[in-house]
């Protein structure tokens, strides 16, 4: 077999072995000025729920600081209210499972981003 016919197979080996059925993604939504002029529109910020339903998981594709992440149930009731220092990633444990009309909003103060999940 070939050099590049093995790094084929191998990437492919890769891909599919990858977790991604793991995490639940949370579709984020709202409006972030990065403070840079920018042609894509992406949020900075990506979610997961994990596969326990009580850890949710941050993605933050830049630095944004001290940022406010709030967790509401389907009752309306805030379950988790913290702020968080952005880093790369970010797990959040909740103290109750995540079900389905869970509400999770991000904001800076002047941005703000929400997630249901």
């Amino acid at each position: 077999m070939k050099t590049s016919q093995k790094l084929g197979c191998l990437i492919l080996i890769l891909a599919l072995s990858t977790p991604c059925f793991a995490k639940k993604e949370v579709k984020m939504d709202g409006k972030w000025e990065k403070g840079t002029k920018s042609i894509t529109s992406t949020l900075p910020i990506h979610g997961w729920l994990e596969d326990n339903n009580k850890d949710l998981l941050l993605e933050f594709s830049t630095n944004l600081g001290t940022v406010q992440v709030t967790v509401t149930n389907s009752m309306g009731e805030v379950v988790y209210n913290q702020s968080v220092v952005t880093k790369p990633s970010v797990v959040i444990s909740l103290d109750e499972e995540v079900k389905e009309g869970t509400i999770v909003s991000i904001t800076d103060g002047v941005n703000s981003i929400y997630g249901k999940i």
